[in-house]
């Protein structure tokens, strides 16, 4: 009886995770008789299961590509299986079908090549020896769909090999021993031989171009020891003059005043900036002091991470005594290996495909899957219920407590699964207040959590999930009023579910100066056929929620929210995009940056700390008139509203768009 399929694409993936890596050498091995040659792709790694007629794709740090790369996605559920795992590398064909890593980031011409079969039809097959998952490989793709080859393998001897694949214009070749099995590591069973350098470096700042403000000249560039970044020397060449001004433009988002690097530079026209993309670079050699010569720019990485990015150096190839292992056999037991960390997954916005090319936009950086703690929770104790938090309102922590009981249905529906920042305020709201977003180790173990990897540092935050009713008791019993999430959740933090434009006055203006970008910006959205949800932020401003269909990263929410705002505020005179308080002048502030990641924006129902206890009020849009009063959601009159409006925030959580071209 044939076995039933049951198991999700991504449940096989977890299975065979990670996947094995090749160690570089500088020769080929000495023993090649034991030994088979592949061309080596310059690509993206992309894993790929296919189960019930569905897949996943995932990059070796299990980041999602299969919205990234569409057609190669369409391609993998075309092959004929009922269940299996394929290895393979993403590549861009140029006009003579040689993968070109540079053409990666037009979107054209994408091919999967693969070259190994990890589980097939319920049976692991890393365990058997590489000629076998081969054969079995060869048997699958006999007839592979458009967009899915196989890895071509390259006669002996291995200089001559070597020598053909550089002709041919390709990176090299992966050397292969036979017998070997299929290892969840980096193996010396697996070899990669240059045929020409190629390395993944931290950007890490930029130079000034000596024609042009609005280019940068060349990129400052870094390799990581694993705890810190040294320079490693930059690159001025390979660039588009368009490509020079999107890359200024991302990297001026990061500017820092001090080098992230140890032992840095004195560069006097230098400008420094956190460690965030990572660029391809081809280059002759290392020099002594450990820069690149002769480098050019290939692409952006945005499958890597910058403390990912290691001086390769060659090894030598395993002796002929060390090689001649006894071969993998048949054997049930599957390969020892070490438990691969659960992380996240990516997936970035097919639809757009202006944003697409944003190359600068790109980095995805791969996540830990959130550690969650579902302890039953105990019987929470309000203590000091009549504290006034709101003195001249006369409300107490009982009541903030009552109301987060009264709206927990369209509370915890908002929050569920995100990772929060929590406001307190221990001694009412005429006492300052305090920020937490880092549960103590201490806290309740009951509390569900999330680890949420920083960008700048190696370190993770243990950010409070509020999945329950006790939770937001928790939270009252903490005096936390302001209530800050994510636009992601833990599922995928690199995948928002939304963009927001937030829509702050100026000083001394109110609501009013927020009604009137709103509605520019509604009718912007409308005409690009696109969904808007308002709510009031509590005080005097208005967010604005565009729902996003699964797949798309923050900083491709924030180009497209920041593209939408710039026509905005060119539309309306009284709208600007400074950051600056001494520069917006009178003016509304229109931020689309809260699209980025580890953003966080007021929670739909969450109170405010000011007088008369309002709340943040998701509204319908013929309420978005001159005649809004934001100050009249409060804890005390938001329960009737919900029994007569109902939840009016849901559409931002379902019905996600395709974002348009904006070109």
């Amino acid at each position: 009886m044939a076995r039933k399929v049951r198991q999700s694409p991504e449940e096989l993936l977890r299975k065979v995770f990670p996947p094995m890596l090749a160690t570089l050498a500088g020769v080929v091995p000495a023993d090649e008789s034991n030994w088979t040659y592949e061309l080596k792709y310059d690509g993206f790694r992309a894993v790929s299961a296919i189960s019930q007629g569905k897949i996943a794709i995932w990059s070796r740090n299990e980041l999602d590509l299969a919205a990234r790369f569409p057609s190669i996605a369409t391609a993998v559920q075309r092959i004929k299986v009922g269940e299996a795992v394929i290895d393979g590398e993403i590549v861009a064909l140029d006009a003579e079908g040689t993968p070109r890593f540079q053409l990666l980031q037009q979107g054209k011409r994408e091919v999967l090549i693969v070259f190994d079969l990890l589980w097939l039809d319920g049976r692991d097959t890393r365990e058997l020896a590489y000629e076998e998952r081969r054969e079995l490989l060869e048997a699958l793709l006999r007839r592979p769909p458009a967009g899915v080859r196989l890895a071509e393998r390259v006669a002996p001897p291995g200089k001559e090999a070597l020598d053909r694949a550089a002709a041919a214009g390709y990176e090299g070749l992966i050397a292969k021993l036979k017998g070997s099995r299929y290892d969840g590591r980096r193996s010396k069973e697996w070899l990669k031989i240059k045929a020409r350098n190629e390395q993944e470096l931290a950007i890490v700042g930029y130079n000034p171009s000596s024609h042009s403000s609005k280019e940068l000249g060349s990129l400052l560039l870094a390799v990581s020891d694993g705890h810190e970044l040294q320079f490693a020397g930059k690159v001025g060449t390979g660039f588009s003059a368009r490509l020079r001004r999107e890359l200024k433009d991302a990297l001026d988002r990061d500017v820092v005043e001090k080098p992230a690097l140890r032992d840095a530079p004195r560069i006097r026209e230098a400008t420094w900036v956190k460690p965030r993309l990572v660029a391809q670079v081809h280059f002759t050699e290392w020099t002594e002091d450990g820069k690149l010569r002769h480098p050019s720019f290939l692409g952006l990485r945005p499958d890597k991470t910058p403390m990912e990015c290691f001086r390769e150096r060659p090894a030598n190839p395993p002796a002929e005594a060390e090689s001649m292992k006894k071969p993998a056999t048949k054997s049930s037991k599957a390969p020892a290996k070490k438990p691969a960390l659960k992380t996240a997954k990516v997936a970035p916005g097919a639809g757009n495909k202006a944003v697409m090319t944003q190359k600068t936009s790109t980095l995805k950086t791969a996540l830990k899957v959130p550690a969650r703690k579902k302890a039953g929770a105990p019987a929470i104790v309000l203590t000091t219920p009549d504290r006034l938090l709101y003195p001249r309102d006369g409300i107490t922590k009982q009541d903030v407590a009552d109301y987060l009981a009264a709206v927990s249905d369209p509370l915890l529906s908002a929050l569920h699964d995100r990772p929060l920042t929590l406001e307190h305020w221990n001694q009412g709201i005429d006492k300052p207040s305090w920020f937490h977003q880092n549960l103590d180790k201490t806290a309740e173990s009951w509390l569900t959590r999330i680890e949420t990897p920083t960008r700048t540092s190696n370190r993770t935050i243990s950010h409070l999930v509020v999945d329950r009713p006790e939770s937001l008791l928790w939270l009252a019993q903490r005096s936390v009023l302001t209530i800050h999430m994510w636009s992601s959740r833990g599922d995928d933090l690199e995948s928002p579910d939304w963009i927001v434009f937030d829509l702050d006055p100026a000083k001394g203006k109110g609501i009013e100066q927020a009604i009137a970008a709103a509605l520019v910006m509604r009718r912007l959205l409308e005409h690009l056929e696109l969904p808007s949800i308002p709510k009031t932020s509590g005080k005097r401003g208005i967010h604005l929620f565009l729902p996003l269909k699964r797949g798309y990263t923050h900083e491709e929410a924030a180009d497209f929210a920041c593209t939408l705002s710039a026509a905005v505020a060119k539309e309306v005179p009284d709208v600007t995009m400074e950051r600056s308080l001494a520069s917006r002048r009178g003016r509304l502030y229109l931020d689309c940056m809260q699209n980025g990641y580890g953003k966080t924006i007021v929670a739909p129902y969450s109170p405010r700390a000011i007088d008369g206890a309002p709340v943040s009020a998701p509204l319908r849009w013929d309420e978005v008139t001159k005649k809004l009063d934001p100050l009249k959601f409060t804890i005390k009159t938001m329960p009737k509203r919900l029994d007569k409006v109902g939840d009016l925030f849901a559409p931002a959580l379902k019905g996600g768009v395709t974002l348009p071209s904006l070109k």
